[in-house]
């Protein structure tokens, strides 16, 4: 029992240690690897902003045929947030959705995006 806490406790870390972006995205928000990219997230009021960038070259990747939704848990309270590209004249890379009220401390937020003919992918926020 001790020997599989212990390995339960190295895969959490080295997965922590293994992520290629931390810290903070070129628009101030957390960053988590999703494949071979990575996704910023912005929660600002009650509007959720998500960037994608490509995981080798830091480019910005176009979202303008993905879909994609947000499950927001605050408390015990769920929600999920369609997100849908930017308006003209906004960042190519950038997905917006409404929240139901205004980004608190505490959220966790699962992002879900889809590209036509590519793998789902996945990043996870804690704010």
């Amino acid at each position: 029992m001790f020997v599989r806490m212990v390995a339960a406790c190295l895969v959490l870390v080295w997965s922590a240690v293994a992520s290629a972006h931390q810290g903070t995205g070129p628009h101030g928000g957390p960053v988590s690897d999703a494949g071979p990219y990575y996704i910023e997230l912005i929660a600002k009021e009650n509007q959720l902003q998500v960037f994608v960038f490509d995981d080798k070259t830091n480019s910005p990747v176009q979202t303008g045929k993905a879909s994609a939704t947000a499950t927001v848990l605050a408390g015990e309270e769920k929600q999920t947030v369609t997100l849908r590209p930017g308006p003209p004249g906004a960042d190519d890379n950038v997905m917006i959705g409404q929240l139901a009220k205004n980004a608190e401390a505490g959220m966790r937020i699962v992002v879900l995006i889809q590209f036509p003919d590519r793998p789902s992918l996945v990043a996870r926020f804690a704010i």
